[in-house]
């Protein structure tokens, strides 16, 4: 039973389908889990446990009655707090929303609740999901490094064990970051892939809705349940339901796969470079056939990413601007006044260079099937206030701030309105987590799931723990069972 926090939502499907374990008495060891833990990782901003317990019960009684209430039945999950569940505050890490309250769920949230998801908590995020640094919440892996931003609160959960799944949202990086800095799988899917209503966006031409879990395979089950037209959200793709469990098994042997040999690969930590050329390794005994790649515009995404996003930014976040100004972070407010700053031909430049982008990974993908990149040129750092600036420095004496080392490689994809499927395939020699990422054509998101599950059927490194985590917890533990008992409750 002690375990039962650790089931991902493919296995707890199996064991509660064949009443093996009731939704119940996983929910119950995952919120025992959450008192302990949630000390080291300050994941949540607002823990649901009374309508979650309510929503369990309900999913073993109609379970018992014959009704099973879809693939998500009975099975915990946690929601980014920039996206809308109804009835609890959605702050969105910011004292300038402190008081909003959603009167329904977001799109997203909507759909997996009808498919039996049960509601556990909102987590944190960056202040309107800018940033790399995500405060309060912690990396389980050491408990005082970042856990990445924006999604992190969503990415420290889940490396805790503390939730099965989470909804993220990515926009230039922000659920692949922090699902390579906690060690999780997340996926940011093709632009429109997943509507967008009810979140609060960050950019009006590049923001998605993604789904997080500890493995490729329910990455696939919580995109099956999330992804689909909705007519009320003009960002919303016309493209019909998909089931994007159906390619897991398909076996990956004469895919090509594509290594690119510009921008992708320069300035690494030393770890990030080895982790990521023995995972293509590995997939190459898997049968695939291994390309070299090239994209040469790749190098100005982060130039086109903020000179597109920051105005579009500062035009969403307005209102707050000038009336709330003073409740707003540091990391927001250079936000908006740089977004101010930029002129209306900056964008309009940018704009071109987009197409020349997006034109360099439509090539690629005619010679191949998917490419492989590592998903950050660095692992965690311990956070601080301020830290997004801290400089990062690589063996080759190259120097960046953190939004550079953690986002260098995710943004080409964000512009290209590619899928970007992250899942980890190392581990430094601090013990910190490391991620590649597998890029797919758009609406290919099935595609790279398969490559990502090929993976992990191979390798254990989505199955391993936070051993600090777990000794603290242990630790906790111990000292709960040594303290003194009440007087009435001793002989």
């Amino acid at each position: 039973m002690s375990e039962l926090n650790w089931l991902g939502l493919a296995d707890s499907a199996r064991l509660i389908r064949a009443k093996e374990v009731s939704a119940v008495e996983i929910l119950e060891a995952t919120l025992t889990w959450i008192s302990r833990t949630d000390r080291m990782t300050h994941a949540f901003v607002a823990l649901d446990a009374d309508n979650a317990l309510e929503a369990a019960r309900a999913a073993d009684q109609a379970l018992g009655t014959g009704d099973d209430l879809g693939a998500l039945h009975g099975l915990t999950f946690t929601v980014k707090d920039v996206i809308a569940v109804e009835g609890l505050p959605m702050r969105c890490g910011s004292e300038a929303r402190r008081d909003f309250v959603p009167r329904e769920d977001a799109y997203a949230v909507a759909r997996v609740r009808q498919a039996g998801g049960v509601f556990l908590g909102k987590v944190a995020t960056s202040e309107f999901s800018w940033g790399a640094a995500c405060p309060p919440a912690l990396n389980p892996w050491d408990g005082t490094s970042v856990p990445g931003g924006s999604s992190g609160g969503s990415g420290a959960a889940l490396a805790a064990g503390q939730c099965a799944a989470s909804i993220g949202a990515d926009c230039g990086c922000s659920v692949r970051m922090p699902a390579a800095l906690n060690g999780v799988s997340g996926l940011r899917p093709s632009y429109g892939r997943v509507s967008t209503k009810g979140a609060v966006p960050l950019s009006m031409s590049m923001d998605t809705i993604g789904p997080m879990a500890r493995s490729a395979e329910d990455v696939a089950l919580l995109l099956t349940v999330m992804a689909g037209h909705d007519a009320s959200d003009p960002t919303s793709a016309q493209r019909p339901s998909e089931d994007f469990t159906a390619l897991l098994n398909v076996d990956v042997a004469g895919m090509r796969l594509g290594v690119p040999s510009d921008h992708f690969f320069d300035h690494l930590e030393h770890d990030v470079r080895i982790a990521v050329e023995q995972a293509i390794s590995t997939l190459e005994t898997c049968g695939m056939d291994i390309r070299e790649v090239h994209l040469p515009h790749a190098g100005e995404s982060r130039t086109v990413f903020n000179a597109m996003v920051l105005p579009e930014a500062a035009a969403l976040l307005d209102n707050f601007a000038d009336a709330r100004a003073a409740e707003l972070g540091v990391d927001v407010g250079t936000l908006i006044e740089l977004g101010n700053l930029l002129l209306a031909k900056d964008y309009c430049r940018a704009s071109q260079l987009r197409r020349l982008i997006r034109a360099d990974f439509d090539a690629v993908f005619e010679q191949v099937d998917v490419m492989i990149t590592p998903a950050t040129a660095a692992t965690a750092r311990v956070s601080s206030p301020g830290c997004a600036f801290s400089p990062i420095e690589y063996e080759d004496g190259f120097s960046e701030d953190r939004d550079g080392a953690y986002c260098r490689f995710s943004m080409p994809v964000s512009i290209a309105g590619c899928p970007g499927l992250v899942v980890p395939c190392g581990s430094a020699r601090s013990g910190l987590p490391i991620g590649m990422q597998i890029v797919a054509p758009a609406y290919a998101d099935a595609r790279a799931l398969q490559v990502g599950h090929a993976f992990q059927r191979v390798s254990d490194w989505h199955r391993r723990r936070p051993e600090f985590l777990l000794a603290a917890a242990h630790s906790s533990i111990k000292t709960l069972s040594q303290a003194p008992k009440p007087k009435e409750q001793q002989a």
